[in-house]
Order: structure tokens, then C-alpha cells, then sequence
């Protein structure tokens, strides 16, 4: 099995692209955790291309995909407590 890891991926979706809809593709994932409107953290087997794959649809034309793998080893930050516990689980 391929090792997990992480994602930060900001998602515009294209206009008639629902938040459920893009849910439903993040829920692809390990597990996930939505810290903004357009943007997510996943844990994830799945790489780069397989994300863009799922996701490209939902924005082409009209809306924007960013996506990069997330190194959270060097980490530090101001976010909420419950943001830190999911990010901690998973070490």
C-alpha cells in the first residue's frame, strides 16, 4: 500500500459545483480537515495526479485547483485546538 500523506488543497469550483459535491471527492481520502470556505487539508494514499484527476472537473472552466503535497514535519502556526488534534493524530 502506498504511503499516506498529506495535501493542502484549495478548490474554486467551477459555477453550478456545490461544497457537497466537492466533499464527496475529499471524502476520498484517509481523512481530511476543512480549515477555511475553498480550502482542505487531507491524508491521503492517493497522489498529485490522482487528486487532479477527481478534482479538475469539478473547476474547469471557471474556477481554480491548487494543490501540493504538505510537509508537516516543519510546522508551526495560530489555528484552532481542534485543528491540532486532527493534525497530531496522525503521527
Amino acid at each position: 500500500m502506498p504511503k499516506a500523506v498529506y495535501y493542502h488543497i484549495y478548490v474554486v469550483p467551477k459555477e453550478g459545483i456545490t461544497t457537497e459535491t466537492i466533499q464527496t471527492k475529499i471524502e476520498l481520502s484517509l481523512d481530511w480537515f476543512k480549515y477555511d470556505k475553498n480550502l482542505w487539508i487531507v491524508y491521503s494514499t492517493s497522489d498529485v495526479t490522482k487528486w487532479m484527476t477527481r478534482l479538475k472537473p469539478l473547476v474547469e472552466t471557471g474556477g481554480y485547483l491548487f494543490i501540493c503535497e504538505l510537509n508537516t514535519d516543519n510546522r508551526n502556526g495560530w489555528m484552532n485546538k481542534k485543528f491540532w488534534e486532527w493534525l497530531r493524530k496522525k503521527k
